[in-house]
């Protein structure tokens, strides 16, 4: 079966059978044991199946998020999204890198160093921008490692209001330049981040990123789809102040193998919806390609939706930021490392492209 299906993925795309060669992709991809070098090929060959969220949802509706950067020649993008007394509030990340033939390129005058600032964004209710300020980022002891600031922020609530985590590289004591998760507080009013602090554990990964915080009880975040076989979860270690535990949650299937962090998890349907991320390489370009899912109340991976790209197939787009306005579904985007934006889709729309066959 598994030679069948690898043949109708790479085969009917020549076709004109792009419904065929959808379906044999997630079958394939579902498949349990699946050889590395068989499931790298189904990915590269299904990314020329993979449909537009527009395709999906003719509703959709795209919107550039217009900010100045943090400074001349910099970009602005992966932003990320949360309502705060009923406003819809962003952090979008601005950087001096650009990427050219795979490559990070940054200013001779920046010495070889990454460097991020982030802006707090307040947007209106057609999602135009209202109102823009650099973040202060917080103060931390340096390593000196040529990556700086804080990467990818995710906004979430706190017991104390509002807050981010965040991928750090170069925080002391620390000089080895692996991404760990860091927090700190938020203040709105004086757009100010306090209170970073670095997580680390010997039994996470070789690099930490894009855990998915959980926007409200129990709080925490979801730390892997599929992680030996379950869905795992962060959460407080009651035993260790300041601490935190890997909870192994419900078991997952092998469609869901490769899901990776993406957006946070917001309330609804009394279970919990996020978006995630899948990686292909398609020759030498790295191709991130996104879908819904749905966690019960449980935090059981319950259902997710096809996969899709939301602006361009075929290249790096990056969901980190999620929330639900009335009727409406709002999604922030990066694209190409390079762009900043939002995609909204009806919620109906959400919960028809969920489905519960994993």
């Amino acid at each position: 079966m598994v030679d069948h299906l690898a043949g109708l993925v790479h085969h009917a795309y020549y076709c004109g059978e792009i419904a065929a060669g959808r379906r044999a992709a997630e079958r394939l991809l579902a498949v349990p044991g699946l050889p590395v070098d068989v499931e790298q090929l189904a990915r590269a060959n299904r990314a020329w199946y993979t449909p537009l969220v527009s395709e999906l949802v003719p509703a959709a509706r795209q919107v550039r998020i217009d900010v100045t950067p943090a400074n001349e020649g910099w970009s602005t993008f992966n932003p990320t999204l949360a309502v705060v007394a009923g406003d819809l509030i962003g952090i979008v990340r601005s950087s001096n890198y650009a990427i050219t033939n795979h490559q990070y390129v940054m200013p001779e005058s920046d010495g070889g160093v990454i460097r991020t600032d982030n802006i707090l964004v307040r947007f209106a209710p057609d999602l135009s921008v209202v109102s823009q300020r650099l973040l202060v980022a917080p103060d931390y002891p340096r390593s000196g490692y040529p990556v700086d600031g804080l990467e990818d922020c995710r906004l979430r609530y706190t017991a104390d209001g509002l807050g981010v985590s965040a991928t750090v590289r170069n925080a002391a004591p620390w000089t080895d330049g692996r991404c760990r998760i860091a927090t700190a507080d938020l203040d709105l009013r004086s757009a100010t981040l306090t209170n970073l602090r670095v997580l680390d554990s010997i039994s996470t990964q070789e690099h930490e990123k894009n855990w998915m915080p959980l926007m409200g009880t129990p709080g925490g975040w979801l730390y892997a789809c599929h992680h030996d076989g379950h869905l795992v979860t962060v959460d407080a270690n009651p035993d260790v102040p300041g601490g935190y535990l890997l909870s192994r949650r419900g078991a997952t299937t092998p469609l869901s193998r490769r899901f990776r962090g993406g957006s946070q998890l917001v309330p609804f349907d009394a279970g919990w919806l996020g978006v995630v991320h899948e990686v292909c390489y398609v020759g030498s370009q790295r191709v991130y390609e996104h879908r819904l899912i749905w966690l019960d109340e449980s935090l059981r991976l319950a259902k997710v939706s096809p996969w899709f790209s939301f602006h361009t197939p075929r290249v790096i787009e990056f969901a980190a930021g999620i929330a639900l306005t009335g009727d409406t579904c709002v999604i922030s985007y990066g694209l190409h490392d390079a762009e900043a934006w939002l995609c909204e889709l009806p919620v109906a729309a959400c919960r028809e492209l969920l489905d519960a066959t994993l």
